[in-house]
């Protein structure tokens, strides 16, 4: 299609933002997303209860003098001050736990299709 100057919608970066709303938006890609959340959803559900907490406070707190390392870099985080890339993954191991753990009790399980 040929590019007219002062038409709307005829610039090469319209036309290119145009397909890509499109392709975000066709119901195939938005169904596998969510088809992908909900079984992710039911292996987080999976999980025993018990050990995810036990994992949280062991790993999630390791080490604990002279303060937990997840409260550390939390407090570095809201300060401003966590910029180098060893602490933002320390932040993000000690963290997942009691992201997965947070997951479990709020999230309401999802339900199995019986059809």
């Amino acid at each position: 299609r040929p590019v007219t100057p002062g038409v709307a919608g005829s610039s090469p970066v319209n036309r290119a933002t145009s397909s890509l709303i499109r392709l975000q938006t066709n119901s195939s890609h938005i169904t596998a997303w969510a088809a992908g959340l909900l079984l992710g959803m039911k292996h987080i559900h999976a999980i025993p209860l018990a050990p995810l907490v036990l994992i949280c406070l062991t790993l999630g707190l390791a080490p604990f003098t002279p303060e937990p390392h997840v409260w550390e870099k939390l407090k570095m985080l809201f300060a401003g001050t966590l910029v180098v890339p060893i602490d933002i993954f320390d932040l993000l191991m000690h963290g997942a736990p009691w992201l997965l753990l947070l997951a479990r009790l709020v999230i309401p399980a999802p339900k199995d299709d019986a059809r």
